[in-house]
């Protein structure tokens, strides 16, 4: 039986607290894997929180079909590297919205699998970048905590008008 999770938008107050920890005793953890995973592509991400669909866990996946499927359980960072860079972001609970934001360009997460077995796994370029904002959920923060409010201002007013020209459009 496959979960109907529905996307939250950003200024949610479900997305501004960490949600709690899964608990494999009581969950059935591969089905909620699946259910998550199936809506990220429905969604046509590469990353998607389970607070981010209304779901108070700490799980989050991420991946797509040139890449292997990865659902972290209980994540916890364990390491970044000091290289950063800069790149265009956005957040499939925050559509239109584009920000470019400076990320470590390795990080290494630690967490459980599915099978709750833990994995220590490192993460570079896109995958570093896709796994600490989907980590940033997991804490109860957001990629638009991560640039200054004008820039925030500026990408939101660009969104705004943007979603005008679409509707007009129709």
């Amino acid at each position: 039986m496959s979960e109907d999770l529905n996307l939250l938008p950003l200024n949610h107050p479900m997305l501004k607290v960490p949600p709690n920890e899964f608990d494999f005793e009581n969950e059935d953890a591969h089905e909620f894997a699946e259910s998550i995973w199936n809506k990220q592509n429905d969604l046509g991400g590469v990353g998607l929180s389970a607070n981010q669909v209304g779901r108070n866990a700490k799980v989050f996946t991420m991946g797509n079909s040139h890449v292997s499927k990865r659902v972290l359980f209980n994540p916890e960072l364990v390491s970044y590297s000091e290289e950063q860079e800069t790149m265009m972001e956005g957040c499939l609970s925050a559509p239109g919205i584009q920000l470019m934001v400076t990320r470590p360009t390795k990080c290494s997460m630690s967490y459980k699998n599915e099978s709750g077995e833990i994995v220590l796994e490192e993460f570079n370029g896109m995958w570093a970048r896709v796994a600490l904002h989907e980590y940033d959920h997991m804490i109860g923060q957001n990629f638009t905590g991560r640039v200054s409010k004008f820039k925030l201002e500026r990408a939101i007013k660009k969104a705004r008008k943007y979603h005008k020209r679409l509707t007009s459009a129709i």
